[in-house]
C-alpha cells in the first residue's frame, strides 16, 4: 500500500496493491484505494488527452485565420492597419499558446528517460544563437562561471528551458543592458548546480514571482507577447529532469530564474570558441585567451569562464 501510495504521489502508479490479503480493513481500504487510484488516472488521462486534441485540432484554423487576415492587407484603407496588426499579433499569441499547450501535453504524457547532458556546451550554443536576437535589441548576453560537466536532463530540455528563460529574459531587456547566463555549484547541495538567468528589467514583485508558474499567468502590466506558458512549460522540463525552478529577485535589481540540476559524474569539456565573444578574468577584468594561466597556475578554462556576446 504505501509503495502504490508513493508511486501515485509521482504520478506512475504501476502497481496497484492487492485487495485480497491482510485483515478484512486493510482489504477494504485496498479495494478503496485501487478504485480511487484508477478513477483519478482515467480523469488525468482525460483531461491530458482532450488539452493535447484540441491544441492539435486548433493550429490549422489558427493557419487559415491569419493567412486569410493577411490576405485583407492590399485592399484595407491605411487608417485601418493598425487594427490588422493588432489581429495578426493576436492571432500570433494564439499560435504561440496552442504550441506551448501541445508542449506541455507531450511532457505531461510522456514517460522520458533522464540522460546524461553536456551542460556547458549547451549553454554556449543557446548563448550563441540568442546573441543575434539581443543584438538586435542592444543587449549583450554573457556567460559566466565554473565549467560543470554533465547533468542529468530528459532529451532537449536543457535547450528548452534556456530557451524559454532567454526569451522571457530578453522581452524585458531594455536597450544597452546584460542578461547574464550563470552556472554555479549550488551551495549545501552535494552534487547538485545551479544555472541562473539574470536579466536587469523591471524584476518581479514577491507575489508574482510566486504566481509566475501559474498557467497563463501574466502580469498586469506585461506585454502582449506572452502566452503565460513558457514557466509552466520550463517548471515541467526541471522536474521530469529531477530538478527544480525558481524565480528570485536579483542583486542588483531584475530578475534571476534559477534552474537546480543534479550532476552526472566528473566528465568536463572544453568550451567551443564562438564569435563575437571576449574571455575575460572577471576577477582582475582582464581579457584572457582561452587555456590562459592565471596567477595561481590554473587555467582559465578549469577554474572560471566569461563570455561574453556583444550587441551590434
Amino acid at each position: 500500500m504505501e509503495h502504490a501510495t508513493t508511486q501515485l504521489a509521482d504520478g506512475t502508479l504501476k502497481d496497484l496493491p492487492a485487495t485480497d490479503l491482510g485483515p478484512p480493513e486493510l482489504r477494504r481500504l485496498a479495494a478503496i484505494f485501487v478504485r480511487t487510484a484508477t478513477r483519478l488516472q482515467h480523469l488525468l488521462k482525460a483531461q491530458h488527452a482532450f488539452a493535447s486534441e484540441a491544441s492539435h485540432q486548433l493550429k490549422t484554423p489558427l493557419t487559415a485565420l491569419r493567412l486569410r487576415l493577411e490576405n485583407f492587407e492590399p485592399y484595407l484603407d491605411p487608417r485601418a492597419q493598425p487594427s490588422l496588426d493588432e489581429a495578426v499579433g493576436e492571432v500570433e499569441r494564439l499560435s504561440r499558446m496552442v504550441h506551448g499547450l501541445l508542449a506541455l501535453a507531450r511532457l505531461e504524457n510522456a514517460a522520458t528517460t533522464q540522460e546524461a547532458t553536456d551542460l556547458d556546451s549547451v549553454i554556449a550554443d543557446r548563448a550563441a544563437v540568442w546573441a543575434a536576437f539581443a543584438g538586435e535589441r542592444y543587449v549583450d548576453i554573457v556567460v559566466t562561471g565554473p565549467r560543470i560537466g554533465r547533468v542529468w536532463a530528459i532529451p532537449d530540455a536543457l535547450e528548452q528551458i534556456i530557451d524559454n528563460l532567454l526569451s522571457n529574459a530578453l522581452r524585458v531587456s531594455s536597450p544597452d543592458t546584460t542578461i547574464t547566463l550563470a552556472s554555479a555549484w549550488a551551495d549545501g547541495a552535494p552534487a547538485t548546480v545551479e544555472l541562473h538567468v539574470i536579466d536587469q528589467g523591471p524584476g518581479m514583485t514577491e507575489e508574482q514571482r510566486r504566481r509566475a508558474f501559474d498557467r497563463f499567468w501574466r502580469a498586469h502590466d506585461a506585454d502582449h507577447e506572452g502566452t503565460g506558458l513558457g514557466l509552466p512549460i520550463v517548471q515541467q522540463l526541471a522536474r521530469a529532469s529531477d530538478g527544480e525552478v525558481a524565480l528570485q529577485a536579483a542583486s542588483g535589481g531584475g530578475l534571476d530564474a534559477v534552474v537546480r540540476l543534479r550532476t552526472a559524474g566528473a566528465h568536463r569539456t572544453v568550451h567551443p570558441r564562438r564569435p563575437r565573444s571576449v574571455m575575460r578574468d572577471d576577477r582582475t577584468g582582464c581579457h584572457l585567451p582561452p587555456h590562459t594561466t592565471n596567477d595561481h597556475g590554473h587555467t582559465h578554462d578549469d577554474e572560471h569562464r566569461a563570455l561574453v556576446y556583444r550587441s551590434g
